[in-house]
């Protein structure tokens, strides 16, 4: 027969288990993929799945080997429904699932720890109303300063522009820090009698701490990183902007240039008159017109800031002669930050036009089309191409301008994925076409 009842080894799971479940959803909060009522079945499968874990190794007392193996099932059982309850990278929700995982366990050694301090007796017994006693006195110890990390973390992991790779093989640190824990634990083939040596418990603080220092170190490269995208997609609007100034700027010139010479025109012309040339009349009348030709102003959408980046590359295709058809429908009230629309559609058509004046032959083509729903922008660019940039091992396109990842392309991505929208990049017979979907707020 068991030392304890049914009714403290759950009480002593619950307490346990529930504050670490409430922080992993800590940092999600307002992330999640279903409705509440569904997210909340979530965490009770959750919770219920590490209740089976401790009981069933208790009531059974299977051997080590087994006990790592049910415990190792259970938890990605219980990684898998973390990661379907919340919207983002899966990397990211396994890093601070497992993270968790490992502060839980610090706290069960250290009030087993404590609780052979306290009631010596006890101590060996598992989930006796001893052991939830110190794990009710260790939890707020450990637990608020973890919360506050968490805390931090969240704001980290809301940040914009974060890059998938990091989040791709980041979860394997606080994996690598439990699979140390797990060895270390059940590698003595007596867990309990290993968590009462304080010697023990105080080498699993120090591997807790430098995981800790590490997680930090991951999360600062991450905001680092963010600011830094978010730094560069400012100055390329800012870049893109300049541009537009001095092709207004000259443009006015051109403007003023005529009216200062309108004078001295109306004089010849006058003279031409006098004179009964009016064939001369009408080729000066010509000649004037085609050198101070102003461009007509066309209103390609309703949305001013796209509006003023296809005016813009408009004028660019001009100079290469390159055929240029815009139908797009973006109102101004988009639910989109005007900087995100001007790296968009800047660097998209920066590309095509770039791509367009490298044929060697054929006339260059670039077609924009698109439309906004109540809850999606969805637009294409098409261009003609000569040569396709490549990619390199992880899918990114190279720059053709110099070595290393087109940074305009990843700028893209960036905004899309931050929209939680997709973008594709295919060949169409002539046509290199880029077709990107954004769901709006």
């Amino acid at each position: 027969m068991l030392p304890f009842t049914l009714l403290e080894a759950i009480a002593y799971n619950l307490v346990r288990s529930v504050p670490l479940i409430m922080l992993a959803f800590y940092p999600f909060k307002g992330r999640r993929r279903f409705s509440p009522e569904l997210t909340a079945l979530i965490y009770e499968g959750i919770l219920l799945t590490w209740m089976f874990i401790s009981l069933f190794n208790i009531y059974f007392s299977p051997s080590a080997l087994v006990m790592v193996v049910v415990e190792m099932t259970g938890f990605i059982v219980i990684a898998a429904l973390f990661v379907a309850a919340n919207n983002g990278h899966p990397g990211r929700m396994l890093f601070f699932c497992f993270m968790l995982i490992n502060v839980g366990y610090m706290t069960t050694v250290s009030s087993k720890c404590l609780e052979n301090f306290l009631f010596p007796d006890l101590a060996l017994q598992r989930y006796r109303w001893s052991a939830t006693v110190c794990l009710c006195i260790v939890s707020p110890l450990i637990m608020i300063p973890v919360f506050y990390f968490m805390k931090w973390e969240a704001e980290m992991i809301n940040q914009d522009m974060q890059p998938k790779y990091i989040w791709q093989f980041s979860w394997l640190v606080p994996t690598t820090f439990y699979l140390i824990w797990a060895q270390e634990f059940y590698g003595t083939g007596n867990p309990i009698m290993w968590a009462v040596n304080v010697y023990n418990v105080l080498f699993l603080g120090i591997i807790n701490l430098g995981s800790f220092l590490i997680y930090y170190l991951i999360l600062r490269l991450i905001r680092d990183n963010a600011r830094y995208m978010h730094l560069r997609e400012e100055n390329h609007v800012l870049a893109l902007q300049v541009m537009q100034y001095e092709d207004l700027n000259q443009r006015i010139d051109t403007a003023r240039q005529g009216r200062h010479d309108l004078r001295h025109h109306i004089v010849t012309i006058e003279n031409l008159v006098n004179d009964g040339n009016i064939d001369e009349v009408k080729q000066y009348l010509y000649d004037i017109g085609e050198k101070y030709q102003l461009d007509e102003t066309f209103i390609y959408c309703s949305n001013t800031t796209v509006n003023g980046v296809l005016l813009y590359f408009a004028r660019e295709a001009e100079k290469y002669d390159i055929e240029y058809k815009v139908n797009l429908g973006i109102p101004e009230d988009i639910k989109i930050a005007k900087t995100d629309l001007s790296v968009l559609f800047g660097n998209l058509l920066e590309n095509a036009v770039e791509a367009c004046a490298r044929l060697r032959s054929g006339k260059g083509r670039i077609n924009v089309r698109g439309q906004t729903t109540q809850n999606t922008l969805t637009f294409a660019i098409d261009n003609t191409y000569e040569v396709i940039p490549e990619k390199d091992k992880k899918g990114r396109f190279r720059s053709m301008k110099h070595s290393g990842v087109g940074i305009g392309t990843e700028s893209v991505k960036n905004i899309v994925n931050r929209y939680n929208g997709v973008i594709e990049f295919e060949t169409r017979g002539d046509f290199f076409c880029v077709s990107v979907m954004l769901y709006l707020p």
